[in-house]
C-alpha cells in the first residue's frame, strides 16, 4: 500500500520524522496561530473549503485567527487516521488522513459528531525536517 514503509529503513525513517512532524505542528495549536503558521513554507497555502487561499504564513495566521474567532464551536480530535502517506521523491510528500472528533458548541447545546478529511504537500527542508506547502480539506459528514 501506499503507506507501507517496514521494509525499507530510509522510508521508515521518513515516515519516523512526518510522523514527529505532525505531532509538533498539531501541537502547536495552543501556542498560537502564528506558532501554527510557522510549519508552513514562506509561500505555503491552506485552500479552506468555501473561501479563498491563504498564501504566505502572515496570512495563514490571519486566517487561522478569524476562523478560530469565528466558528460557532470548540474542536475535541479524538483521533487521526493516516490514509495515504506517498513520497514523490526524497524531498516531496502527498500525506492524507482523516481527523475525527466532536465539535462543541459554545452555546452549550450537545456536541456533534465530526469527520475531515486533510490532503497535505510537504516538502523536505533538511534532513528529518519538513514544511507544509499546501493543505486543504473537506468534511466527511
Amino acid at each position: 500500500t501506499l503507506c507501507e514503509d517496514a521494509a525499507d529503513p530510509a522510508a521508515a525513517a521518513d515516515s519516523a520524522s512526518l510522523a514527529a512532524f505532525y505531532r509538533e505542528w498539531l501541537g502547536s495549536l495552543h501556542l498560537g496561530p502564528d506558532a501554527y503558521a510557522g510549519f508552513y513554507a514562506v509561500d505555503g497555502m491552506v485552500l479552506p473549503p468555501n473561501q479563498p487561499p491563504a498564501v504566505g504564513r502572515r496570512a495563514i495566521a490571519a486566517w487561522l485567527r478569524d476562523a478560530q474567532a469565528s466558528l460557532p464551536y470548540t474542536v475535541r480530535p479524538e483521533g487521526v487516521a493516516v490514509d495515504e502517506r506517498h513520497f514523490l521523491n526524497p524531498g516531496w510528500v502527498l500525506y492524507r488522513s482523516t481527523l475525527r472528533g466532536q465539535r462543541i458548541p459554545k452555546a452549550g447545546s450537545a456536541p456533534v459528531p465530526f469527520e475531515t478529511k486533510y490532503v497535505d504537500l510537504l516538502h523536505r527542508t533538511e534532513p528529518g525536517r519538513w514544511e507544509v506547502v499546501y493543505r486543504m480539506w473537506s468534511d466527511n459528514r
